[in-house]
């Protein structure tokens, strides 16, 4: 992974909450109403392939593992609504033969107020 690549920002991308993905997530959970919380990981998705193709940021995504993952929402996702994918690397640093980028990546509703916050930490092994 190259450091450099760190602050990077993203192209916006709309994302639908679409009801009936929302379904399928709550049936999985086994949750009668509402947006299960980890849906927000179907939004970081949309921007996920654009990350790994990224030739800036250099990751061998085949040496990847999923670190940490957390969600902080000002409020809860609504069924039917559109959102902004506003995605940023929020880190990228090299400990014991692994490098650690944090991808950030915020939903935004039409009014401009983000609903949520994500934060993933991806770990390349660059030692075998």
């Amino acid at each position: 992974m190259h450091p450099q690549a760190e602050g990077t920002t993203y192209p916006d991308v709309e994302f639908f909450v679409d009801p009936q993905r929302v379904a399928a997530f709550r049936e999985v959970f086994g949750q009668a109403e509402g947006v299960p919380p980890t849906f927000v990981t179907a939004a970081e998705f949309t921007v996920l392939p654009t990350i790994v193709g990224d030739p800036a940021v250099g990751i061998d995504y085949t040496r990847v593992v999923h670190g940490t993952q957390e969600y902080t929402f000002s409020r809860p996702l609504e069924e039917g609504e559109m959102l902004t994918i506003r995605t940023r690397l929020a880190s990228i640093r090299s400990k014991g033969g692994s490098d650690f980028l944090t991808i950030e990546t915020a939903l935004i509703d039409t009014e401009g107020a983000t609903v949520c916050t994500a934060r993933s930490m991806m770990i390349e092994r660059t030692e075998l």
